[in-house]
């Protein structure tokens, strides 16, 4: 849903060193399996993150479009309105994977991950040709509207179906992607009890190097 000129103007953007969305100390191990993605570059673009006027003015447009489509997504597949996506908490990744780098196969922790770029389509597994997933009415909603859209945990939790696990294979060539992932209130009450806040926070303690918990 971007074009290679999007990525090339958010890469530019937000791998800086003083950019507040961009942390290269900090690792990713995807599943909380021990398995370190060691290689590979990511920055986020998220509300909290546009703390000055110039990148809030760039960078806010690109969270903004991927965030309506998340929407629409939600709205086909029936999400609770408690759970629908929330621009203050959902967020935007750029990818770099320098050539071959990998992510390790995992589950993403959110409701959903819309796919609004890869410029290597076929080194992404998971997506809707695993008919274990295509065959849900939720992700097939989704899928309709974003290809490689694929369901998170905590949509599993609400019921949307299974957590889509997923990996990206390695290229001789370096790999560039962008991605959304829909988030719901933080406040919003889980059906064990959790609020997605406090749910998340275990999630993430266990999937990166560093974390500071979401308050």
């Amino acid at each position: 849903m971007f074009t290679d000129h999007d990525y090339a103007r958010l890469a530019d953007l937000v791998f800086k060193a003083d950019y507040p969305g961009y942390k290269p100390q900090v690792v990713e191990i995807p599943n909380g399996d021990g398995k370190r993605d060691d290689a590979k570059r990511y920055a986020h673009v998220a509300l909290k993150y546009l703390t000055n006027r110039t990148d809030r003015q760039l960078l806010l447009p690109y969270l903004e479009v991927a965030h309506g489509v998340a929407q629409q997504a939600a709205l086909a597949a029936g999400i609770p309105a408690a759970f629908m996506p929330d621009v203050r908490y959902g967020a935007l990744r750029v990818l770099y994977y320098p050539p071959g780098a990998v992510s390790n196969a995992h589950q993403d922790f959110d409701l959903f991950t819309l796919m609004m770029y890869r410029d290597q389509p076929d080194r992404f597994m998971g997506h809707i040709t695993d008919t274990r997933y295509g065959s849900d009415r939720a992700i097939r909603a989704i899928q309709a509207i974003n290809r490689q859209a694929h369901l998170g945990q905590l949509g599993e939790v609400i019921g949307l179906g299974p957590a889509t696990m997923h990996q990206v294979l390695p290229s001789d060539t370096e790999q560039h992607s962008v991605v959304y992932f829909a988030i719901p209130d933080h406040d919003a009450v889980l059906p064990a009890g959790l609020t997605v806040r406090e749910w998340l926070n275990e999630r993430m303690a266990r999937s990166r190097t560093e974390f500071k918990d979401y308050e």
